[in-house]
């Protein structure tokens, strides 16, 4: 009879989701950051590393990269990294002090709130459908290959996603239930979600809708004040961050920089590629646009005002979600919601025309498909898109001084200068004899035999030259600079 109980209780089956959603996002969790998005993976590791190696001050958190990043570029020569507040590497730092500097951290603390989103998923839907859709939510949020994929990167979204849904959850509690203690959880995860990403503004609709549902004039008032005072922390970090500009990267052409919303190619990439291919598949979209025309549980549209407020994400920053897929971890939570409710509605079936043992055995193709589909696409997605780079940086690492700092041209990619574990410049921003002379360039690293690498080797200590990578030391000439042999 416990057995029995055991099986029936939704909580086993919740554990148990969370216990194989870890299980899946181990899968080479011991990967070096030169998968997909390495660039961002990279630049968001090495501020927790130079915790490490410059002393933990999350107030003047920096990377390796001295170049110009921001709207008019600077050279940052003290390589500031002022994006977003960073609480995911606080969150690695302790691991660090631990148990040493290793990539994989980034990517277990990255598990541990992806995960925590899992349970906040469940609760949210129990609350707006019923407890199958709440766990079969959970399942998909657990289990969509992206999901699963960005879910272990060493990125600020899986900490962001959960403290959003945090904030979804506690605050639309503390609406209808009036509990402080609700209040309180509230405004601590509404007040990291906008320190980690200013997108948590996004999460507001549906909570703006609950507050109009349920609100009176005399707690409006309070809403208020409790909103005003949560994002004072991400207020005061904005002003902050102007002080280094050098360290703010440029991020107006997140809008619309290239022109394309609402454009063809817009709705193309967003719906065929990412929400069609990479998220949900072609047979996911189906089950999401039923469960997004299934009529809502009491009349209660929450749900359906998170997908205007994740479409509204979209439009506001098209460029930057046209260009950047990991921009759409915040449709997964409401995609896989939809996509949960659209599978329930059809395997009940209901008074239609079509039988339902129709709509039993479509809804039973549909949704596995969908994880198949999207494995089929996200895979690629783990691969280490030149293993060349790495042997490249572990070389440098191990031959060059520890205070070294270096030039690894790489496209302005700065997954190559992360590693070499050295501080310096992914591009060649100034002419090589400024770099040098200005700021303390002392070594060349590449991994192409171009023009420039070639002109190198020739006037250069030559420390390393294979087929694969050279390294030289540019404090070493060879053979002297003349105009009749001029830097390419």
């Amino acid at each position: 009879m416990t057995i029995l109980k055991i099986f029936v209780n939704q909580y086993f089956w919740l554990l148990l989701i969370i216990f194989f959603g870890l299980l899946v996002r181990l899968y080479k969790i011991d990967s070096p950051i030169a998968d997909w998005h390495s660039w961002r993976q990279a630049d968001t590791a090495a501020v927790t590393r130079n915790f490490i190696k410059s002393g933990f001050n999350p107030f003047f958190p920096k990377y390796d990269d001295m170049s110009g990043i921001s709207e008019k570029p600077i050279i940052n020569p003290a390589g500031f990294r002022f994006v977003e507040f960073p609480v995911y590497n606080i969150a690695v730092y302790p691991l660090y002090l631990l148990f040493g500097v290793a990539d994989i951290y980034h990517r277990l603390v990255s598990v541990i709130f992806s995960l925590g989103g899992v349970a906040l998923i469940f609760f949210i839907v129990k609350r707006y459908a019923d407890t199958i859709v709440a766990l079969v939510s959970a399942f998909t949020f657990a289990f969509l290959p992206f999901n699963v994929f960005f879910g272990r990167t060493t990125l600020p979204e899986p900490t962001f996603v959960f403290f959003a849904l945090g904030m979804v959850y506690f605050v639309d509690k503390w609406i209808w239930e009036r509990k402080s203690i609700w209040g309180i959880w509230g405004f601590i995860f509404t007040a990291v979600a906008f320190l980690v990403k200013p997108w948590a503004i996004f999460f507001f609709l549906p909570l703006l809708y609950s507050l109009y549902l349920k609100s009176d004039r005399r707690f409006l008032g309070k809403f208020i004040l409790f909103t005003l005072f949560a994002i004072l922390p991400f207020v005061l970090w904005r002003l902050w961050m102007l002080q280094q500009p050098e360290g703010i990267p440029a991020s107006g052409w997140l809008l619309n920089g290239d022109g394309i919303r609402f454009r063809p190619a817009f709705w193309w990439w967003i719906i065929s590629e990412r929400i069609g291919g990479e998220i949900l598949s072609a047979t996911g979209i189906v089950l999401f646009f039923i469960g997004l025309l299934s009529k809502p549980k009491n009349g209660n549209y929450f749900l359906h005002f998170w997908v205007l407020s994740s479409f509204l994400f979209t439009v506001v920053f098209a460029t930057g979600n046209v260009r950047h897929n990991y921009y759409q971890t915040l449709f997964v939570p409401v995609a896989s919601i939809f996509f949960s409710l659209g599978f329930v509605a059809l395997f009940k079936g209901g008074n239609s025309f079509i039988p339902r043992i129709w709509t039993i055995i479509v809804a039973l193709i549909l949704f596995p498909l969908s994880f198949y589909f999207g494995f089929h696409v996200v895979k690629e997605f783990y691969k280490i898109n030149n293993p060349v780079m790495v042997e490249a940086g572990k070389k440098a690492d191990q031959i060059l001084p520890k205070d070294a700092i270096v030039l690894a041209p790489y496209n302005g990619d700065t997954a190559f200068l992360y590693q070499t574990n050295r501080r310096g410049f992914a591009a060649e921003v100034l002419p090589l004899d400024e770099l040098v002379t200005d700021y303390g360039v002392g070594y060349y690293i590449s991994t192409t035999r171009d023009d420039k690498t070639n002109w190198v080797l020739r006037h250069f200590q030559i420390l390393e030259d294979n087929p694969k990578f050279v390294i030289a030391d540019l404090q070493v000439v060879k053979i002297p600079l003349t105009p009749e042999d001029p830097e390419p």
